[in-house]
């Protein structure tokens, strides 16, 4: 029962941050701003708690398609909100944040989904599924900044300064908070490939050649835009379009090939 109520105040918690932090932007209210953050903490606590269901109350972890998708939008709500104490904050990427937040949650609720449970889980599981569920979120802001970028890119070309566009951080300071988290992103997707390469037996045998293939290709992906961002200094629309196309790939990895396997294949990526 607190599953469900917990989920229906997160969703409403939400939906008014993202639409308190749609009216503060063009307005520049502080206020209202404060509200959203607020409404927006409240939030993650419930979203936390509603995640508790499936991580806390049994010894097996539930890896079910639609409960990893509810994590990752937990953890990329929460990182966004942390980051107002710090000097560069994420905040206004919960523009898109939270409503993809609100209609995971929104499906989480209405749709009823049988847990895949994971049993036996060793430490090097353990963290092969948190590192992939922080690579994924950190990427995930990413790929929200790199929007951002374009989105002022494009307007800052046609001198068209509409007071949206006046309120978000300049186009240098997108840039170099999109290569922090591309950075930090990578890493752990680093750590992931490895830890998981690592606890796998036989890769085609458990239903992972794809997932693995495709996250390998996002990891060649982003190492290729830090390595240019480092010898060549690329910034802007390439940097924009690299980012975009690797976490595309990133999605397809995730979800995409899990997506095939639980409601088409009928089978999971522990199974032999």
């Amino acid at each position: 029962m607190y599953h469900q109520i917990s989920l229906i105040f997160a969703i409403c918690a939400y939906t008014l941050a993202g639409g308190l932090l749609y009216i503060a932007i063009p307005r520049q209210s502080a206020s209202l701003r404060r509200g959203s953050i607020i409404a927006a903490f409240a939030g993650v606590i419930a979203h936390a708690i509603a995640q508790s269901h499936h991580w806390g109350a049994s010894p097996a972890l539930d890896v079910s398609l639609l409960n990893l998708m509810s994590l990752c939008a937990l953890i990329i709500v929460l990182m966004i909100c942390v980051s107002v104490f710090s000097k560069d904050t994420l905040y206004d990427a919960s523009l898109v944040a939270l409503p993809v937040a609100v209609i995971i949650l929104a499906v989480e609720r209405s749709i009823p989904i049988d847990a895949l449970q994971l049993d036996q889980v060793s430490a090097g599981t353990s963290w092969h599924i948190l590192s992939s569920i922080l690579a994924f979120g950190l990427l995930s802001i990413a790929g929200v900044y790199a929007l951002f970028a374009a989105f002022t890119d494009y307007f800052l070309r046609r001198h068209h300064l509409n007071p949206l566009v006046r309120s978000l951080p300049p186009l240098e300071v997108l840039e170099r908070l999109l290569f922090q988290l591309i950075t930090a992103g990578f890493l752990l997707l680093t750590i992931s490939l490895v830890s998981g390469l690592t606890f796998v037996d036989d890769l085609f045998a458990q239903h992972l050649a794809h997932k693995t293939l495709l996250s390998i290709l996002a990891w060649v992906i982003f190492g290729l835009l830090l390595w240019g961002r480092w010898r060549y200094g690329w910034r802007g629309r390439h940097a924009v379009r690299l980012t975009l196309a690797g976490i595309t790939v990133l999605l397809l990895a995730y979800f995409g090939s899990k997506l095939v396997l639980e409601l088409i294949l009928g089978r999971s990526w522990q199974l032999s």
